[in-house]
């Protein structure tokens, strides 16, 4: 690996332990576990990524490249029936694989990510599983780069196929984790990670993998329809960062907080009833519009660091959510 001199890292002195803020160097370490998968398949396959239904990705692609005479043993499945019709003698048609494959991150950042109840934060493990997945596009010759949104602003970084560009795209993505507090915030972005969505339909062109990596709290009707429209011309695949304590209320006295104010929640039986429903339909709603969209999606969450759980869910392994 070629030694590199770092962009200034803005978190010299770290505001919290790395499993609450990350830097720039922690960003630029996880290029070590950048190995051993892919987003991509070659084929249509019945995967994690797909959830419980089939899901096709297109992976690299073929481009037509000739017609040439049929040599036994070629795929007849290629024969070009028109050309042989016309000279005589069977010909075949010839592919050469897609020179790249540009990929595209969409990392939330919002301030719904700044929470987590067992080892990171959700913040913590997006700006991970992002950075792992930059350095392996990086590795196998492909173009990267994506946007970064939090409840006030998105910020955008070209697609290149260079190392400065991922630590231009990294150290964004560092800086706008440095920023979460939790307070309430003013000037905010209604529904950021509908924004986001919208952004990126607007700078993402044709044949990309785009990978949206959020907690989706935000998630609406409105988001799907911003993903269909990003999958008319590209293929995309859903992260969603989850944290056990989100599906419960099991404590007396929790005491919960907007940044402003804060209230106790006491052993109501009848909140926790409405809390655990409303998770529930959520939950649903959420599934059920990526199984009829066929969006392949799949679940990371805050126990485990992101480059062990990406591995483990690609080798079709189970992720231990408790």
């Amino acid at each position: 690996m070629p030694r590199e001199l770092l962009a200034k890292d803005e978190d010299e002195i770290r505001k919290g332990p790395p499993e609450v803020y990350v830097s720039l160097r922690d960003l630029v370490s996880l290029q070590y576990e950048a190995r051993g998968f892919s987003f991509l398949p070659k084929y249509a396959v019945q995967s994690v990524l797909s959830g419980k239904h089939r899901s096709k990705l297109r992976g690299r692609g073929l481009d037509f490249d000739e017609v040439r005479k049929y040599i036994p043993g070629d795929d007849i499945r290629n024969i070009d029936w028109k050309v042989t019709a016309r000279v005589g003698t069977t010909h075949t048609k010839e592919f050469t694989e897609e020179k790249e494959r540009p990929v595209f991150f969409i990392v939330d950042q919002s301030t719904s990510m700044f929470f987590g109840t067992k080892v990171f934060l959700k913040s913590v493990i997006a700006a991970q599983l992002a950075a792992v997945g930059c350095w392996r596009t990086l590795e196998v010759g492909d173009r990267v780069g994506g946007l970064v949104f939090n409840d006030s602003q998105i910020d955008y970084i070209k697609p290149k196929r260079d190392r400065k560009s991922v630590q231009q795209f990294l150290s964004l993505l560092a800086k706008k984790n440095q920023e979460l507090e939790a307070k309430k915030l003013s000037n905010t972005i209604q529904n950021s990670l509908n924004q986001g969505l919208k952004h990126a339909n607007q700078v993402v062109t044709h044949d990309y993998l785009v990978v949206l990596i959020s907690d989706l709290h935000s998630f609406n009707n409105e988001t799907i329809k911003n993903i269909i429209r990003l999958r008319k011309r590209n293929d995309v695949i859903v992260a969603q960062v989850t944290d056990p304590g989100e599906d419960i209320l099991s404590m007396d006295n929790l005491v919960i907080t907007d940044g402003e104010f804060q209230t106790r929640i006491g052993k109501s039986r009848k909140l926790k009833a409405d809390f655990r429903k409303d998770i529930s339909t959520k939950k649903e709603q959420l599934l059920s519009g990526f199984k009829q969209y066929n969006i392949p999606y799949f679940q990371i969450n805050t126990l485990n660091p992101a480059a062990k759980q990406l591995r483990e869910l690609l080798a079709g392994k189970r992720i231990k959510t408790k």
